[in-house]
């Protein structure tokens, strides 16, 4: 199950998950997983942490992505400002292939290196916040259907929107390690197959997440633009808003954005 940011994914208990629908599961996560895509894009956003007590932190961040005829997907963040973040780099690699394992790197100024995020635990971990916010890097990354138990739910009303729900439910320890999460539940429209709403529940099956997508418009009637997406952290009261300031639809966009050079570089 892929694609976030722009291309944006991902996830309670909501009613009871029935086994089987192998065809109509299949066919909803093909057309959600395969929505119209521009060969790329250019994008201004602000990236808002809220605390609990309502406090705001804004970074302000140019991103690019590209999609690949493939069906691979990259993607670049630099960070413009504040002072503190400024020339911050984050990129994702998605591979369509099952079972290619995605790749995600960062440049930090301070360290003036660039890091790879993996598996292992710690700050450089794929369940370790990023850069303070109620994301984590594995939000920023694909889905393996392969490490996933998945299964159709009842319809549900989500913004006045009938949907599906679509439950992921991790095989085995490895995975919750790596995703940082033991069940994943998508709510897909059933008019246009874009999710609008993802929740996710700790080892312990505790919901502690609710992302909330608001989708803007359609640009030349076929490629979707967000308006916003939200995380909601049930565990700290807060949240991180991502406002979509502006997005431009690319027919070509150089490669060199999406490399280790460039994080390194800026150019």
């Amino acid at each position: 199950m892929r694609r976030l940011i722009w291309t944006l994914l991902l996830f309670a208990a909501a009613g009871s998950f029935v086994p089987g629908f192998a065809e109509d599961l299949d066919m909803i996560l093909n057309k959600n997983e395969n929505q119209p895509r521009p060969p790329g894009t250019k994008s201004e956003m602000k990236m808002i942490i809220v605390n609990k007590a309502g406090q705001e932190r804004t970074r302000e961040i140019l991103a690019y992505s590209k999609n690949e005829e493939n069906g691979d997907t990259k993607q670049v963040l630099i960070f413009q400002a504040p002072a503190d973040v400024k020339n911050t780099r984050f990129l994702t690699i998605d591979y369509k292939e099952e079972g290619k394992e995605s790749e995600q790197y960062i440049y930090i100024p301070a360290l003036r290196k660039v890091r790879t995020i993996g598996t292992s635990g710690g700050d450089d971990s794929k369940t370790g916040a990023f850069l303070g916010s109620d994301f984590t890097y594995a939000n920023f990354s694909a889905l393996d259907a392969k490490d996933f138990n998945i299964s159709l739910g009842e319809n549900e009303t989500v913004e006045n929107f009938e949907c599906y729900t679509v439950l992921f439910e991790a095989k085995n320890k490895e995975v919750i390690k790596n995703y940082g999460y033991t069940k994943i539940i998508k709510w897909i429209r059933i008019d246009e197959f874009t999710t609008i709403k993802t929740e996710y529940f700790d080892n312990t099956n505790k919901l502690v997440k609710r992302l909330i997508l608001k989708m803007d418009k359609k640009v030349d009637g076929k490629y979707w633009t967000f308006d916003s997406m939200t995380m909601y952290n049930l565990e700290t009261g807060g949240k991180t808003i991502w406002k979509f300031e502006t997005t431009e639809v690319l027919t070509e966009i150089k490669d060199s954005y999406f490399t280790k050079r460039f994080l390194e570089r800026g150019r």
